[in-house]
């Protein structure tokens, strides 16, 4: 009994080393380092006032050029404002090739 709580202190030690080494690794910057505590805050306050000044554009209903809906080009034709689904010419050449199998099979 004396040996196993002995192997699961010795691997508790072992884990809350390595959890700092992890913690540690995510607070780096890829090429830059190591963060001071300066650096890291003055980071975390940009992206709170980014994250702040993104809701209250969204609340006003603006947004710059956000809203803008891109244009839908038909993948059978490529003519704009439909889509392959609902093309016309899709379903005009379909019907036609119902038609020409049917004719073939009687």
């Amino acid at each position: 009994m004396a040996l196993l709580r002995t192997e699961v202190s010795v691997l508790r030690k072992a884990n809350k080393g390595l959890s700092k080494q992890r913690r540690a690794k995510k607070t780096r910057i890829r090429l830059g380092g190591s963060l001071t505590i300066q650096e890291a805050q003055d980071l975390l306050d940009q992206k709170a006032m980014g994250e702040q000044l993104a809701q209250e554009g969204r609340r006003n209903g603006g947004g710059t050029g956000g809203s803008r809906t891109k244009i839908q080009y038909c993948s059978v034709c490529g003519k704009p404002g439909h889509n392959a689904r609902t093309c016309k010419e899709a379903a005009e050449s379909s019907d036609s090739s119902i038609s020409d199998s049917i004719i073939e099979v009687s």
